[in-house]
């Protein structure tokens, strides 16, 4: 069903660091040569710690600026890594940051024993998992389709998906096979017969699963279909979206909604998700929800977050 499904996990870490998009290349210890540091935070405990995070969160809505903004929190400096890959789960565990961006359905966090310091402001909104496609390519068929899948899919869910893919090191097309296959949704159908669609990916581990999962549905509903994974950001895929190099793309309501209206002030999942009905631009649409969320959070180990007493992002602007 797919081509070249393997390769996000057969060579994850130079994979990540390079769909990403980072403009320095990789030093010996594994973190982009061109991290940026920022203004420094003083003598807060921020201004004593190294952040780390995929590139695009040096200038996203609820990345840096927005953690400057919203809790007055700006870090000693900024390593762009992966979003929320292994390079940044190494270099947390490692040292080599202190905090980390990482999406909060990662088994890793778990694994690790690491801390999600909370978001008493909401700088992360609701981020529920949903199909982004060319309005062309959304027929009653697709759409029934993927609204099967989203009806299934829900937090608790994507989290033990994830923990086969990541953890258990799984193929995630047969983790996405197994899953339909036990929800009913890969009974042979015509719905999305006569359908071409190319369905792409982020460069990560979860996306990658959730474009299996949306492929292998509509492939069971007659859809003809090719993938194109691990693309990288937004900046690289939604061109490709636009003009029809690629079709159809898992995505995140909150998250999208900031990039497509960067003054969005909508928080709730229903809010959210209305803002962004109006906010997407055409040829694009988003179709319904699912009840899946996995959102950015600022992570730190145990020992950081005992050291500097953290249980909140709004504890890193207190004085160091």
């Amino acid at each position: 069903m797919k081509k070249a499904i393997t390769l996000a996990l057969a060579a994850a870490s130079a994979v990540a660091l390079t769909a990403c998009g980072s403009s320095g290349s990789s030093g010996t210890n594994g973190l982009s040569a061109g991290s940026s540091a920022s203004s420094g935070g003083g003598n807060t405990i921020a201004g004593k710690l190294i952040f780390g995070g995929p590139p695009e969160l040096k200038t996203r809505a609820d990345g840096l600026p927005g953690l400057q903004q919203t809790y007055g929190v700006t870090f000693s400096s900024y390593k762009s890594l992966d979003a929320g890959g292994p390079l940044t789960i190494n270099a947390l565990t490692s040292g080599q940051i202190d905090a980390g961006d990482i999406f909060t359905t990662d088994p890793s966090i778990q694994a690790n024993g690491f801390v999600v310091l909370q978001d008493p402001k909401n700088l992360y909104t609701a981020q529920n998992v949903l199909p982004l496609i060319n309005k062309a390519k959304a027929t009653p068929g697709v759409t029934a389709t993927l609204k099967a899948v989203s009806d299934k899919l829900d937090t608790p869910t994507l989290t033990s998906l994830d923990a086969k893919v990541i953890t258990d090191k799984k193929d995630p097309a047969q983790v996405a096979k197994d899953w339909l296959g036990q929800q009913g949704l890969d009974k042979t159908g015509t719905a999305a017969a006569g359908v071409s669609l190319k369905v792409g990916s982020a460069n990560f581990q979860e996306n990658v699963l959730l474009a299996d999962i949306y492929a292998a549905a509509l492939q069971a509903q007659g859809a003809d279909v090719t993938t194109r994974l691990n693309i990288g950001s937004r900046e690289a895929y939604i061109p490709g979206l636009k003009d029809g190099s690629i079709d159809l793309l898992p995505e995140y309501s909150g998250v999208l909604l900031q990039y497509f209206d960067p003054k969005a002030t909508a928080v709730s999942s229903a809010d959210v998700f209305a803002a962004l009905q109006k906010a997407t631009p055409a040829p694009l649409t988003v179709l319904d929800q699912s009840a899946a969320q996995d959102a950015d959070a600022i992570v730190v180990t145990k020992a950081t977050a005992a050291k500097y007493h953290l249980t909140s992002i709004a504890d890193l602007a207190k004085n160091g």
